[in-house]
């Protein structure tokens, strides 16, 4: 193994446009990467939401556990890169579960460098890769997605003002950074991610550093999860706000995203 690539985050980031070309491209980076996403490791991803929503000592102890456990199912001697992707390593989205900035993101790294280094010792790099985000744009997307799953009664403006401080992803990203040094800490803005041939894949392709003849054949996928330019964030704020039951509601959210899949295509957001 010569590089483990771990792309943690962030939400709204691009990261499911990202991991829907690593699960179509499996087989074609299986040549040179053997790539997880969340499911292959469900039990870290519980293990990392569960410390962040109520973090302690043994909360931790779990991430470290969990950890250890998946890097213990990869062969140290397997030559090929690792990859493994998901948002959840770094806990739950900002904005429920009372969670108001990714302050846990740091400690989580730390677990997950110690336990991959007992697992293969010094050779190969381990990086630390995230996508980040504009402030507004991240934090509407964001406000768009609790109002899509939860039951998230606050709009826009007041939503911005509850968890600004977890749009500074930056910042973050340096906080991951003193925790797990002196290993690498990656990260890219989704914005620029727009003019990249492979979009939000093409920076884990650089870092795993992918020769061209692999590119060629690597199937580029539309953007995913993109949130329809269709009014739909007031209504779902409206209902949100209704008498309606969690069943009723959730019956009524799914029928309409139902409705705007079939639409005519118009202007879409960025990719999340």
């Amino acid at each position: 193994m010569r590089r483990l690539v771990i792309h943690a985050g962030f939400h709204k980031t691009g990261t499911t446009s990202a991991q829907s070309m690593i699960h179509a491209n499996r087989a074609t980076l299986a040549a040179q990467v053997r790539c997880y996403l969340r499911d292959d490791f469900a039990a870290l991803t519980r293990a990392t939401r569960h410390f962040s929503s109520a973090p302690d000592a043994d909360k931790l102890a779990a991430v470290r556990t969990e950890a250890t456990a998946f890097f213990a199912t990869l062969d140290p001697d397997d030559p090929h890169d690792i990859l493994m992707s998901s948002e959840d390593l770094s806990g739950h989205l900002p904005g429920r579960h009372g969670i108001d900035r990714y302050d846990a993101a740091g400690l989580i790294m730390s677990q997950l460098a110690d336990a991959a280094r007992a697992r293969f010792g010094a050779g190969p790099e381990l990086i630390f890769y995230f996508s980040t985000r504009g402030r507004d744009a991240w934090l509407r997307s964001t406000w768009w997605q609790n109002l899509r799953v939860t039951r998230l009664t606050r709009d826009l403006e007041t939503y911005a003002e509850r968890i600004s401080a977890a749009a500074d992803l930056p910042s973050v990203v340096q906080e991951v950074a003193d925790a797990v040094a002196p290993e690498t800490v990656a990260f890219q803005a989704l914005e620029d991610m727009a003019r990249m041939p492979f979009g939000p894949m093409t920076p884990l392709l650089d870092l795993l550093g992918t020769d061209a003849a692999l590119r060629d054949r690597l199937q580029v996928m539309p953007p995913a999860n993109v949130q329809p330019v269709l009014g739909l964030d007031d209504v779902f704020l409206a209902l949100n706000r209704s008498a309606l039951g969690n069943r009723q509601l959730a019956e009524a959210k799914r029928g309409l995203l139902r409705m705007a899949d079939r639409a005519p295509p118009r202007k879409r957001r960025s990719p999340d």
